[in-house]
């Protein structure tokens, strides 16, 4: 009797053994409700579990909230008129249109064809009235009418300061600096308008600042000739250190003529704005170093000795 009792003992344990050891083998786990189906036997693996039964460590709980992505930082533009300021070491520029009427670009590069401004102003007649000194040829001293007011200001700004002023050229039609280009190189032996170094002495027509209305000659008194001696003047001390005040900048500075492509002329003064003109007069810059930091600007080339 004792020992059939044993032999079923044996036997349940046996079965006992036999039924876990399949349950194993088959993958059958029990964990809650939420079980799938995994393995080549199509077994039931709880949530969390991995294949062989073991705890899957690697798996998130389905309350997890999901890691947020990082927010990249922008990427500033290479191109963008501050990140090439910088590139220089200059400060950032001011936010302006720089193909507005003010920026408009004239020089041997950029030619304005038979452009003629809207509407002209007069200044041997305005200026008259405040005794500033115009040119002799009542028709060589209009300008641009946008010009006018912030010209005839300075003008009298430095009368006041004590000084003599002389507006001596201001807008030329097309075909008067056509007639000026022919004079000019006949009279110094050239045919390109370029002195030895490559740099125009005088421009071509459609090439002049004075063809824009934008621009003006101003010296103290009236000269033939108008080179570097200007420099030494009162006046052109006065000018150079208040005329971004107005808007003005001086045209053509010594040893930017790489970049202008014309000889040195210190008495040609260009209207920009106020904004601009201070900028540039503080950056010690020329009128293409400013305007090529800003990549929306139409240029006919780009500028500069390396260029």
């Amino acid at each position: 009797m004792k020992n059939r009792a044993a032999r079923i003992a044996i036997a349940i344990i046996f079965l006992a053994g036999f039924v876990f050891y399949t349950y194993r083998q088959e993958g059958i786990h029990y964990h809650s409700a939420d079980v799938e189906y995994y393995g080549e036997a199509g077994g039931l693996k709880p949530e969390g579990y991995s294949s062989d039964g073991t705890i899957d460590d690697t798996a998130a709980p389905e309350d997890a909230e999901p890691t947020p992505e990082a927010t990249p930082e922008p990427t500033a533009d290479p191109n963008s008129p501050e990140a090439k300021a910088a590139a220089l070491g200059l400060p950032a520029p001011p936010d302006i249109d720089v193909n507005s009427w003010e920026f408009m670009l004239v020089n041997g590069d950029n030619s304005i064809d038979q452009y003629e401004p809207e509407q002209l102003a007069y200044l041997n007649q305005t200026a008259s009235e405040t005794d500033i000194q115009t040119s002799y040829n009542a028709n060589r001293c209009p300008v641009d009418e946008r010009i006018a007011q912030p010209l005839l200001d300075m003008a009298l700004g430095c009368k006041e300061a004590g000084l003599p002023v002389f507006l001596s050229s201001g807008y030329r039609s097309y075909s008067e600096q056509a007639q000026n280009f022919t004079r000019v190189c006949n009279n110094n032996g050239v045919s390109d308008g370029k002195d030895s170094n490559g740099h125009y002495i005088t421009m071509p027509a459609g090439c002049s600042e004075h063809q824009s209305g934008l621009a003006c000659d101003i010296t103290d008194v009236y000269r033939e000739i108008k080179n570097s001696e200007i420099e030494n003047t009162d006046t052109y001390k006065w000018l150079l250190e208040h005329c971004a005040e107005y808007g003005f900048i001086v045209r053509y500075p010594e040893g930017k003529e790489d970049y202008y492509v014309k000889a040195c002329y210190p008495g040609h003064f260009r209207y920009v704005g106020v904004e601009a003109a201070e900028y540039i007069m503080e950056n010690d810059l020329c009128f293409e170093e400013f305007l090529n930091l800003y990549p929306e600007k139409k240029l006919h080339v780009t500028f500069g000795p390396e260029a």
